[in-house]
């Protein structure tokens, strides 16, 4: 009987070992390394804004802040959310980035890497204005 329980009791663990270690997975996000073209320069209207246009600016400023919205976008997140030439700094470039998927923007599913890879060059241009 004793054997029983313990043989019991070692099945036990091992299942619930097994099922907490088999319930946890995390989808990485890969977002391929593009060199920009130092000879072709972001342009935030052509370029960033259509980007916060289609996929962001439905959702701000209506969940909050910053303002994506066209002609309010640019005032709203430079110096705050995009630190020019630094990636690190730039909250906003680091939430199209995450690997949490909390704080994944937009919520729906990441950008298009071409997106992505577009803010990247933008920012690390200086993010300008123009």
């Amino acid at each position: 009987m004793k054997k029983i329980l313990i043989l019991i009791s070692k099945a036990t663990v091992l299942i619930l070992l097994l099922s907490l270690s088999s319930c946890y997975y995390d989808e990485e996000v890969v977002i391929p390394e593009v060199e920009p073209d130092p000879g072709v320069v972001v342009s935030f209207a052509n370029e960033i804004q259509p980007i916060f246009t289609r996929e962001c600016a439905f959702c701000h400023p209506v969940a909050g802040p910053p303002d994506l919205t066209e002609g309010n976008s640019y005032e709203d997140i430079i110096n705050v959310d995009i630190v020019p030439f630094d990636l690190d700094a730039s909250v906003l470039y680091q939430t199209l980035i995450t690997t949490d998927p909390n704080e994944l923007m937009p919520p729906g599913g990441a950008l298009s890497n071409e997106d992505i890879n577009l803010v990247k060059s933008w920012i690390e241009q200086g993010a300008l204005d123009n």
